[in-house]
């Protein structure tokens, strides 16, 4: 295959990306503020829609989503119609309330969202580990990202294992080092308009080739029994089983991930917060529903691929000239890069304000999370990546659901001003984490997703300790006494 073409255009790409992380930079300089770590929270509807749809679409879109598509069929549009139905639940109940909660609290980070009104040994206990599992499954998280983006390259160019790995992820942990969360969200934004245009290349490209191709009918017909049959999954019950709890996987997403959760409380405010709703669910439905029939699509062009999550590489590269693949190529790094950037970042400002602070009682924190967090956070996800299994779509499944059951669910019960101190805070997260492990790794995971189970387990913790606890006032937050 041809390199200059499609080197050309991820060339280009790749100097936009520096170009407004750079820009991000200046202006973060200029605006040295304790409140910089989140642009000042100066985002618009648009900047807040398409910078946290961009970030939650991830390398599973573009490598997970086909995958499903190619080996489920139609059955795999149910788990888009299930986030969707979350998402609708979030975005009615959250977004502006996270907003408006976050202003009156000044709180720039998820742990500072958490603490605040709370006092007492049992807060810090909560900081440092709320902030170690997000560490670490965010962490898990990223190098799910580096392992999507190492598929495609090794699928598409002749690269190794190990050197698409490195040219991957140094790049996106460069620009991010040098951007910081106002960079992070630009940038976030100009890959969701390239995502939303190699997304509409790849739909048209792919359904061009299957209308021509005399052996894809054939193909279909034979990939399966209930290849094609949507209601194939199984009883009702167990449909409803599915969407349910990948709906409640959803909303725990939106609350317990701190990369998404960050561009709500930026926001300019709680109208212009609640008014991205659309923006965001419309580039997550249709990037994500448009992938997996792209999946779909390709069973019936190319049906002994190896492993599916590699299909749209291999695609573009065996049926259409260097260009075209640059395009898509550069449509697939801004989609990893816009979901691992917003990560890094993230992971930093969490060391930087949160953890270390709890750890370090005294310390003093940087009003702006420095530029070696982010690379040190980088390096270290890079090598966890060579340790992780291989398949993008259980490795990020399972770190959403974990962090939306527990942190998702302390979030929950912060933003909706429910009664809760800090140790029943505390123990929900730890109730909904263990729960929600133990029915991860039962199997029954693949029946009703573990955040459902989670969330709920979380909440009757929360409930039954402030019940049974005395609320003496030096250890209930302000939030808990007036609920």
């Amino acid at each position: 295959m041809e390199f200059d073409g499609a080197f050309a255009v991820f060339l280009v790409t790749l100097c936009i990306m520096f170009a407004f992380s750079f820009y991000g930079s200046i202006k973060a300089k200029k605006n040295d503020s304790s409140e910089e770590d989140l642009a000042g929270r100066s985002l618009n509807k648009w900047l807040v829609g398409l910078s946290s749809a961009a970030t939650g679409n991830s390398g599973f879109i573009v490598t997970g989503a086909v995958g499903l598509g190619y080996t489920l069929g139609l059955q795999a549009l149910w788990l888009p119609i299930a986030w969707f139905i979350g998402d609708l639940i979030f975005w009615q109940l959250f977004p502006s309330r996270l907003n408006r909660v976050s202003r009156e609290y000044r709180s720039i980070t998820l742990l500072d969202f958490l603490s605040e009104g709370l006092r007492g040994y049992s807060v810090r206990f909560l900081i440092l580990i709320v902030s170690t599992l997000l560490i670490i499954l965010l962490t898990f998280y990223t190098s799910a990202q580096w392992i999507a983006g190492r598929k495609f390259l090794t699928s598409v160019y002749q690269f190794s294992d190990v050197s698409a790995l490195l040219f991957f992820s140094g790049t996106i942990v460069l620009y991010s080092a040098i951007g910081g969360f106002r960079g992070s969200v630009l940038v976030d934004t100009v890959q969701a308009v390239i995502r939303i245009m190699g997304t509409v290349l790849a739909i048209v490209a792919i359904s061009w080739a299957a209308m021509k191709d005399s052996s894809f009918v054939p193909n279909i017909n034979t990939a399966g029994e209930g290849f094609m049959d949507p209601f194939s999954i199984g009883s009702m019950i167990t449909l409803l089983g599915f969407v349910s709890g990948f709906a409640f996987a959803a909303i725990g997403f939106g609350l317990g991930q701190p990369q998404i959760v960050s561009r709500y409380f930026a926001g300019n405010s709680p109208e212009d917060t609640a008014k991205a709703k659309w923006i965001c669910i419309g580039f997550s439905q249709f990037t994500w529903m448009t992938m997996t029939i792209f999946g779909i699509l390709l069973r019936g062009l190319m049906p002994e691929l190896p492993d599916a999550e590699e299909g749209l590489g291999h695609f573009f590269k065996d049926n259409f000239p260097a260009i075209v693949a640059g395009i898509i190529f550069a449509d697939v790094y801004a989609t990893i890069a816009a979901s691992s950037n917003s990560v890094l970042v993230s992971i930093s400002q969490i060391i930087n304000r949160d953890f270390l602070g709890a750890l370090f009682k005294h310390r003093v924190v940087m009003t702006r999370t420095p530029f070696y967090f982010v690379i040190v956070v980088g390096v270290v996800s890079v090598v966890v990546s060579l340790f992780l299994p291989q398949n993008v779509f259980h490795i990020i499944v399972g770190s959403v659901s974990l962090i939306g059951a527990s942190v998702g669910s302390a979030v929950m019960i912060k933003v909706m001003k429910w009664k809760h101190n800090g140790i029943s805070l505390l123990l929900s997260v730890m109730v909904g984490f263990l729960s929600a492990f133990l029915w991860r790794i039962s199997g029954i995971g693949e029946v009703f997703n573990e955040s459902g189970v989670g969330i709920f387990c979380a909440l009757c913790t929360n409930f039954a300790v402030c019940y049974l606890s005395s609320f003496k006032s030096n250890d209930v937050g302000s939030l808990g006494k007036n609920s």
